[in-house]
């Protein structure tokens, strides 16, 4: 393998190290869309009233 290959290769795997890097940091700091209700909850312990069972709008008394 001449010198010019070594090179190549040692910069093509330290490029690829150093993307994997950022790839990993930025999808630790964010969250899937089918997650975010769940950390909602998890950072600030709060409930949804929209989507409970105590409130049902079908079985209102018509009269």
């Amino acid at each position: 393998m001449n010198r010019n290959r070594k090179i190549f290769i040692i910069v093509s795997i330290i490029f690829v190290a150093i993307f994997v890097g950022i790839a990993i940091d930025m999808a630790s700091r964010t969250t899937a869309p089918w997650n975010k209700k769940k950390q909602l909850v998890r950072a600030f312990d709060v409930t949804s009233d929209a989507d409970s069972i105590g409130i049902d709008t079908t079985s209102v008394n018509v009269k």
